[in-house]
């Protein structure tokens, strides 16, 4: 028989009077995204995510346990989607822009090969930091 089906990313509410702490197994983290007005965050078994607050804790369950190896990898793919995806533009439209302005700057500059790297990389955070703020879910 299976156990209820609890979705991912739904938040639920349990106010600290009901539940005054949390069970031993949940252990303290910095691996999730800031709340405002959050205390902390724990993560704990069946990749349970908890914000504490100062009167309540906010539970949501992810799709992967980033604290593994293995549960990062998915936890990247499921829960953080924007994260590899800001890399993976960053890292296109760098090397593009790079490769465009050593084409066109190879001769006429010595220092082509700095100028292409300074503008790729420059283009690469640029791609990275918008796609990541307009893939972010919250």
């Amino acid at each position: 028989m299976e156990g209820p089906k609890v979705p991912f990313h739904k938040d639920i509410m349990i106010t600290k009077r009901i539940l005054p702490r949390l069970p031993s197994d949940f252990k303290i983290t910095k691996l999730g995204y800031k709340r405002k007005g959050a205390l902390a965050q724990y993560r704990g078994p069946n990749s349970v995510h908890v914000h504490e607050y100062a009167g309540y804790w906010l539970f949501h369950r992810d799709h992967s346990d980033p604290r593994t190896f293995k549960g990062v990898l998915a936890h990247l793919l499921f829960d953080a989607p924007e994260i590899p995806l800001s890399i993976a533009a960053g890292s296109v439209a760098g090397t593009a822009i790079g490769k465009a302005i050593y084409e066109k700057r190879k001769n006429q500059s010595k220092d082509a090969g700095k100028e292409a790297t300074i503008g790729g990389a420059i283009s690469a955070l640029a791609t990275a930091a918008i796609t990541y703020f307009l893939a972010r879910k919250k």
